[in-house]
């Protein structure tokens, strides 16, 4: 059908229906052709137009916005999974595996170095060793594992802590080493008292410098003075350090102690040892 005979078509029926009913039919139209474009806009409608609707103009439709897609939700976080006896695990998902990579083999340091101290035995109170160790100051995030990595050589069987004390040959063992290390076993039969450090001999060595650095630091828990021409160092610990031995301390069921005397002369220790 052309326009021409719709718009005859058109004014036959406006003959036919009453005058009010045209009137409102010709507001009506004017209305929708006014608001039309604007109700499209405002509300994202597809209204045809007048033109369309008669046939003169092909109806318009407005492209469908394509609905974003959305972003993937986010990988859950790695959980972590920890135990008292082993290292904290962490459960990678297959996508996020890395390969690992191998570190370069360490050289394997050699077991005996060229000039050892006199001692190298760990020590034990009554054939049983203890993993105790000496206060907070004297602990390292890795400590040596032998007297040979703790203490440098500075001369002919003389020996040197990190906190700068002297070991040499001297008392009746032959070496300074030998007497202390004396102390790291009980001597029940020994008359008086002895006193027991509970550890390895490092430990005890670390134990030695802990007491003489908090000692000449003066701090809390510790004493310094001078006795017939020797510096006799005095340091306390917040847990003990070993125990009472010999035949006073088998007779007081050799009781605990915290304390350790440390007695240095002529630059060098005479002697150390818990009580």
């Amino acid at each position: 059908m052309n326009s021409k005979s719709q718009k005859e078509t058109a004014a036959s029926l406006l003959k036919v229906i009453p005058a009010k009913w045209a009137v409102a039919i010709i507001a009506a139209l004017i209305v929708y052709v006014l608001l039309q474009p604007r109700l499209n806009q405002w509300f994202g409608w597809n209204l045809p137009s007048v033109a369309s609707l008669t046939g003169d103009e092909p109806a318009k439709t407005q492209p469908k916005k394509k609905a974003d897609a959305k972003p993937s939700s986010a990988s859950k976080s790695n959980k972590s999974r920890a135990s008292t006896d082993d290292p904290e695990l962490e459960s990678i998902a297959p996508e996020q595996k890395k390969p690992e990579q191998k570190s370069p083999d360490k050289p394997k340091a050699s077991s005996e170095p060229k000039n050892p101290p006199p001692s190298k035995s760990k020590a034990s109170s009554n054939g049983t060793e203890s993993s105790k160790t000496p206060s907070s100051t004297a602990k390292s995030k890795s400590p040596p594992q032998s007297v040979e990595d703790y203490l440098k050589e500075v001369g002919k069987n003389r020996f040197e802590s990190p906190a700068g004390l002297i070991y040499k040959p001297g008392s009746e063992e032959g070496h300074r080493l030998k007497h202390i290390e004396r102390h790291l076993r009980d001597i029940p039969e020994r008359s008086g008292s002895h006193g027991v450090y509970e550890g390895s001999m490092v430990e005890f060595l670390i134990a030695i410098d802990d007491a003489v650095t908090r000692a000449k630091r003066k701090l809390k828990g510790t004493s310094m003075e001078e006795d017939d021409g020797a510096m006799v160092y005095e340091a306390s610990f917040d847990k003990p350090i070993g125990f009472l031995g010999g035949e006073t301390g088998k007779r007081k069921k050799n009781p605990k102690v915290k304390k350790m005397r440390v007695v240095i002369q002529d630059d060098a220790v005479i002697t150390a040892f818990p009580f």
